[in-house]
């Protein structure tokens, strides 16, 4: 009896050991795959040598997390094998002390081995599985760095196994028809990317502003040039024969600085006039310029379908340096125009400068009125104001969703009710719709 003592007492200690050791490759396995790429290299470039060693080692995540599995798998068999015998020899005496009407001396054996491995099994799942995996989760950069020169070196002592093991799983897969998985990095769509940014805004990582700039971006591909055009009723075009004198007298009455030139008609655009030319010429030639007709200082303009998607249409216009685009329909007409500056606002909202004289499209009336610009996609209107407007393919703006539901020309104050919501038709130029009133009902 006395000599069995040191061999439980060094089994008792190599089971303390068998659990650090389960403990330790659980959370390696759970940092490694949790831990951000990013935050890695923002440590690496603040001279954090460590973080070179979890560089490596999550570059190839296929490798080290089946060093960690293994490791888990021997830790785990080791455990039942050394740790519970053990266990079962130090409660069996308990036992001795019942009387023998509770328990048999002969089934002492078999009720310390149940007791030992309930015992072995909850230190194993709590202190081997559950502790550490939470610490990993909770703190995924600081357990990566503190597990990954331990793991690199377990995976080199156990290579020939581990190749082995990952060879064999491989080939299981391959057998029953699966691709081979090709890491374990952490990908988001762009759902979970906005999922993402709103939690960072709860948290107060982000403000709302940043928030809704962010999820612009995130639709920003999605969108096309009809969605974002200044339609071809809004647009203020120059004749071709048209006199300097005259076109500075339709400058004055706008904040715009370029303006397509046409041909004939509105559907004929040869390019576009940038007051900038036009001033560059006053002032070298004096008053004579004024003599001039537009025609001479007209710049080549891009033209673009109105189905194409505005994630191109930037990226082209950003190529050919161009400041407008001119929407064409599928017939050929002048739809609309697009200027970089619409493209930006897509992103960072409206931009006015000190010229812009427009009201504001959104005007709070009370908390349960707001008063909208017209023309204001249906998208964006639901955005900024937390509406639930029915969005359709066969209109874009407020104005086209009325259109669309009444099958008339609105008078001013004729109303309809959508859903939860009565949108009062305010302000009318002619047969176009100016101002919408929304009142929540």
């Amino acid at each position: 009896m006395d000599a069995e003592i040191p061999i439980t007492s060094a089994r008792l200690v190599l089971m303390f050991a068998l659990l650090f050791a389960n403990g330790f490759f659980v959370a390696a396995e759970f940092s490694l795959v949790s831990v951000r790429r990013t935050r890695i290299e923002e440590l690496i470039a603040h001279g954090n040598l460590t973080a070179q060693t979890v560089k490596h080692v999550i570059h190839d995540p296929d490798r080290f997390i089946a060093a960690t599995q293994l490791g888990i798998t021997i830790a785990s068999l080791g455990l039942g094998w050394i740790a519970e015998p053990a266990l079962a020899h130090l409660i069996e005496p308990i036992f001795g002390f019942l009387p023998e009407s509770i328990i048999a001396p002969s089934a002492h054996l078999v009720a310390a081995g149940a007791l030992a491995f309930v015992l072995i099994t909850f230190l194993h799942v709590v202190v081997g599985e559950l502790a550490p995996k939470s610490i990993a989760l909770a703190y995924p950069e600081r357990t990566a760095l503190w597990v990954a020169r331990p793991t690199i070196l377990f995976e080199n002592l156990f290579r020939p196994a581990i190749w082995a093991l990952n060879g064999t799983g491989n080939g299981l897969l391959k057998l029953i028809g699966l691709r081979r998985p090709t890491g374990h990095q952490l990908v988001h769509s762009v759902e979970e990317l906005k999922m993402l940014v709103s939690a960072s805004m709860d948290s107060g990582e982000l403000q709302p502003r940043e928030k809704e700039m962010l999820h612009n971006v995130f639709a920003f591909d999605d969108k096309s040039a009809r969605e974002v055009m200044i339609p071809r009723p809004d647009l203020i075009t120059v004749a071709e024969d048209t006199t300097i004198a005259e076109f500075l007298q339709t400058f004055s009455e706008t904040s715009h600085s370029r303006f397509p030139i046409y041909a004939g008609s509105i559907d004929n655009i040869t390019g576009f006039i940038a007051i900038k030319d036009v001033l560059r010429a006053i002032a070298s030639r004096g008053a004579s310029a004024l003599d001039q007709t537009v025609g001479a200082f007209v710049r080549a303009v891009l033209f673009v379908p109105e189905t194409k998607h505005i994630g191109a249409l930037f990226a082209e216009m950003q190529t050919q340096q161009a400041q407008i685009a001119i929407v064409i329909d599928e017939f050929g007409g002048t739809a609309g125009m697009i200027t970089m500056e619409e493209l930006v606002e897509e992103v960072v909202g409206s931009l006015q400068d000190e010229f812009t004289h427009e009201p504001p499209p959104i005007r709070t009336i009370d908390e349960r009125t707001t008063q909208i610009d017209a023309q204001m996609r249906v998208e964006e209107a639901n955005a900024q104001l937390h509406l639930a407007l029915p969005e359709d393919e066969d209109y874009t703006t407020v104005a086209g969703l009325v259109l669309y539901t009444l099958r008339h020309i609105p008078k001013e104050g004729e109303h309809l009710i959508v859903g939860n919501l009565k949108l009062t038709v305010t302000q009318m130029d002619g047969p176009k719709i100016e101002q919408i009133q929304v009142t929540r009902l």
